[in-house]
C-alpha cells in the first residue's frame, strides 16, 4: 500500500527517530531508521517490508492518545461482525470518552474491560483509555499516576489483537485495512470506511 509523502496532521513528532525514542522496536525495524527521516517515511517502510507489529506500535506511539484510541476503537469494531455482550460495552465506553474525554467515562472504560476479563482488544482499547492519563488509584485516594507509554501500548495491543485474530490467510488484508484507517486518522480522519456500521456510544 502506498502511504502519503506529506506530514501527517495530528503527528506533532518531527522526525521517526523522535517518536521511536518511546518505542520498542525490533532490531529490523530500528535498521530502516535513518537520521531525518518523516513520521510518515518510516512508516513506508515498516509496512512495505511486512513489520506487521513494529508498524503498529510505531503508530500508536505517533497518534495523539485520543486519536490513538480511536484507532484502536474502529479497527476493533470493524473487524467484529457486530460487537456483543463485553466487546460491545467496552467499545461503546471507549467512544463515549473518545467524543467526551472525562474521568468518569475514563474510570467507566476500566469498568468495562474488567467486564471482559481483561481479555481481547475490545477490553485493550477501554485499557488504553484508563490509562490515558489520570489517576489509577480508586476516587478519593491519593494520585498514581501511568506511565505516559501505557496508553499507547494498550493502543498498540488492542490493534495487533484484532488484526491477528480470525482468518491467517487474511491477516496481511486486515493489516492493510487498520493502517489505512490509522492514516486516515493522522489526517484528521475519523478512520471509517465505507460499509462502516457506527459505533455507538455507551455510558
Amino acid at each position: 500500500m502506498k502511504i502519503q509523502t506529506e506530514p501527517f496532521r495530528k503527528v506533532s513528532g518531527g522526525t521517526a527517530a523522535e517518536i521511536c525514542e518511546r518505542v520498542d522496536l525490533s532490531a529490523e525495524a530500528s535498521a530502516f531508521l535513518v537520521p531525518g527521516l518523516s513520521p510518515q517515511g518510516y512508516l513506508a517502510l515498516l509496512v512495505d517490508a511486512g513489520q506487521i507489529g513494529d508498524a503498529v506500535r510505531f503508530l500508536a506511539f505517533a497518534l495523539p492518545i485520543r486519536e490513538g484510541v480511536w484507532w484502536a476503537c474502529v479497527v476493533v469494531h470493524g473487524n467484529l461482525n457486530e460487537p456483543v455482550g463485553p466487546d460491545a460495552l467496552c467499545l461503546g465506553r471507549t467512544a463515549s470518552w473518545v467524543y467526551e474525554p472525562t474521568d468518569s467515562h475514563r474510570r467507566a472504560c476500566m469498568a468495562a474491560a474488567e467486564s471482559a476479563n481483561f481479555d481481547g482488544a475490545a477490553a485493550y482499547a477501554a485499557l488504553a483509555v484508563f490509562w490515558s492519563g489520570g489517576s489509577m488509584a480508586p476516587e478519593n485516594m491519593p494520585d498514581a499516576l501511568p506511565d505516559p507509554k501505557l496508553g499507547p501500548i494498550g493502543v498498540g495491543a488492542s490493534v495487533l489483537l484484532s488484526i491477528t485474530a480470525g482468518d491467517p490467510m487474511r491477516l496481511n488484508e486486515r493489516f492493510k485495512i487498520a493502517i489505512a484507517r490509522g492514516v486516515d486518522i493522522a489526517n484528521g480522519g475519523n478512520g471509517h470506511l465505507e460499509g462502516d456500521r457506527p459505533i455507538k456510544a455507551q455510558p
